[in-house]
């Protein structure tokens, strides 16, 4: 794996994690919480019960801003999945130009040695008495 599909991969599975802890953040934040007030005077005794969020509106841009996080995390992750399969494009690419140059050089090399004049006996033409 090329180290820029591993970094990006690296950075869309932080992206991607960060983005949903946004998002529960902000639903909680969002999310009604009951408080509980029990009182207890001699003869009268009651609970009080309501309902309160944190922030008002501060939940939504938490969730808001998570949801962002998540969607360049998921767009990351694909350029990640691109930069690799690339990778293995351009390998596979040198791999068959690297065949054809040696294809080529072997033609080229049995062309010269089928031209090449090849003299099997050369030391009868030089002794004496063959005229």
């Amino acid at each position: 794996m090329r180290k820029s599909a591993l970094v990006t991969l690296i950075i869309a599975i932080v992206l991607i994690v960060l983005g949903i802890g946004l998002s529960v953040y902000g639903v909680y934040l969002d999310s009604p919480h009951s408080y509980y007030h029990a009182y207890n005077h001699g003869f009268v005794s009651y609970h009080v019960r309501y309902f309160t969020s944190a922030l008002p509106g501060s939940g939504h841009a938490a969730a808001t801003f998570g949801h962002m996080l998540f969607n360049g995390g998921l767009v990351t992750l694909v350029i990640s999945f691109i930069l690799n399969m690339r990778k293995d494009k351009e390998d596979k690419e040198t791999k068959i130009r690297e065949e054809k140059a040696d294809k080529a050089e072997a033609v080229k090399a049995r062309s010269e040695a089928i031209d090449a004049k090849v003299d099997e006996n050369p030391s009868s033409a030089e002794q004496p008495g063959n005229d």
